[in-house]
């Protein structure tokens, strides 16, 4: 279902796999469960196809996705002449992903660049692209290609694959969470995913700096009842007082959208590089957070998307004159 519009895009990609024999798995920055466990999954399952793979991500991982099968293999740097290919995981936009910036050779190179993604861009970034923004995570469309190449899924495979599925549905309390999914889910659960960690991992260690984080998010929220739109802001400072970071709100976004009366909420992180992450959430059905995000140049789903500006934030001042 999630592959019947790409058979032109398989077709190239399977070219490429015949073709070349050494690969580069790219995650984009501020890696989350779904990023890195379609990178981990589709890295062993090339090697499980006699290929070279490497995996990278420009960021470090974060200590709770660390339980992820060979989650330690994954590195910072690389030497692109080392490398016949990249594929690029869950983004198709370039300015996600660091390594662009890192090494400006990559913005020339001739060699091909497959980005497999869950997410609607209109970017012309990549020479093949395999994307579904109807699909509820990037594993899970990595699934059914893994499905439609006949490819072993090994239970390292199921679990990093189950990560991304779990983790983009918010433990399956998320709007995007369907029957499909789900079956999905009980299928990798049959091939050997470790559902355990899974959940624990992800949603049931909190360390108290992130706890206290949580808490001055919380405290700063404001709404506005003409507009109906429910913010909250996070300035660097704030992080490196907590000794946290961009990660560490992870959910947060979700918390502040369940206030009923908003029709969608924002959340802006200020980031050290000198940019503002604003995430946009809504659970109302009649709201498309992705159209607000498009006008700032971001993008996402329906529910759930964002965008990056330059900026700092600052505390706005009003006077009440009487």
């Amino acid at each position: 279902m999630l592959l019947d519009h790409l058979s032109n895009e398989l077709a190239k990609f399977q070219e490429v796999l015949n073709q070349n024999q050494r690969f580069l798995v790219v995650s984009h920055n501020n890696p989350d469960g779904d990023t890195l466990g379609s990178n981990l999954a589709i890295s062993m399952g090339l090697k499980n196809l006699g290929k070279q793979v490497t995996s990278t991500c420009y960021d470090k991982i974060p200590q709770k996705l660390e339980f992820l099968p060979e989650s330690q293999n994954i590195v910072q740097e690389f030497l692109l002449e080392d490398f016949d290919a990249l594929i690029i995981m869950d983004t198709g936009a370039k300015h996600l992903v660091s390594h662009f910036e890192m090494y400006p050779e990559l913005n020339r190179t001739k060699k091909p660049i497959i980005i497999i993604d869950h997410h609607y861009s209109v970017e012309k970034f990549g020479d093949i692209k395999i994307i579904n923004s109807k699909a509820t995570s990037t594993t899970s469309l990595l699934f059914e290609i893994f499905k439609k190449f006949n490819w072993e899924v090994t239970p390292k495979i199921a679990t990093c694959l189950l990560n991304g599925i779990y983790t983009d549905t918010g433990s399956f309390m998320h709007s995007n969470t369907n029957v499909f999914v789900l079956k999905q889910a009980a299928e990798l659960g049959r091939l050997g995913a470790d559902f355990r960690p899974i959940q624990i991992n992800n949603f049931k260690r909190v360390p108290t700096n992130k706890l206290k984080l949580i808490g001055e998010v919380l405290s700063n929220i404001e709404f506005d009842p003409k507009t109906r739109v429910l913010k909250s802001g996070v300035p660097y400072e704030t992080l490196e007082k907590y000794n946290a970071g961009p990660n560490d709100l992870d959910g947060v976004s979700d918390l502040i959208c369940s206030y009923p009366e908003a029709s969608y909420s924002v959340l802006y992180t200020e980031n050290a590089d000198g940019k503002v992450k604003a995430s946009l959430r809504t659970r109302k059905e009649n709201i498309n957070v992705a159209k607000i995000a498009e006008n700032f140049g971001g993008g996402g789903h329906t529910k759930a998307a964002g965008f990056r500006q330059h900026g700092r934030l600052q505390k706005r001042v009003i006077w009440d004159i009487v």
